[in-house]
């Protein structure tokens, strides 16, 4: 074999690895362009999810936030209005204590028999109590029905 023959095989070979090669990566750069295209979209999905997420976060702490009775609003039905007031009052001295009580824990059955069937003495009347719905969150509110109750003698 002759030392030109051998040069011009070379350069062949040679000649058609760069072009292998430059078709190579011709091909590889335009799937490199879309691998890297897809990674971007991905991250800023990424970033959009971990958003969502925080968010969510927050607000399930915000709902684990207990609620707490606050108020007390008590509706008695009788005639007299300076009585009524006066068996309010002595009702929601009953029910102090449900204050800053977590909703949650009371029991609204609890808490309407502090009251029913009660017996409750304002100055010379007594009243005899029957309640007719509670309703428990952050304001307790009750209906109450006074009868007086008249003191028999022996």
């Amino acid at each position: 074999m002759n030392t030109g023959r051998i040069k011009a095989l070379a350069s062949g070979l040679l000649l058609g690895i760069l072009i292998g090669a430059a078709g190579l990566n011709i091909v590889m750069g335009s799937h490199l362009d879309k691998a890297e295209l897809e990674i971007l979209k991905l991250r800023a999905e990424l970033e959009e999810k971990i958003e969502q997420l925080e968010s969510a976060e927050k607000e399930l702490e915000v709902k684990k936030q207990a609620a707490v009775v606050d108020e007390i609003d008590i509706h008695v039905n009788y005639s007299d209005e300076y009585e009524k007031l006066e068996i309010e009052a002595a009702l929601k001295k009953l029910l102090k204590d449900t204050k800053g009580q977590e909703v949650h824990s009371l029991d609204p059955l609890l808490v309407t028999n502090i009251v029913d069937g009660r017996t409750v003495a304002t100055e010379g009347h007594k009243y005899s109590l029957t309640v007719r719905g509670t309703l428990v969150s952050e304001k307790i509110v009750m209906y109450v029905d006074a009868k007086e109750v008249k003191e028999q003698v022996l």
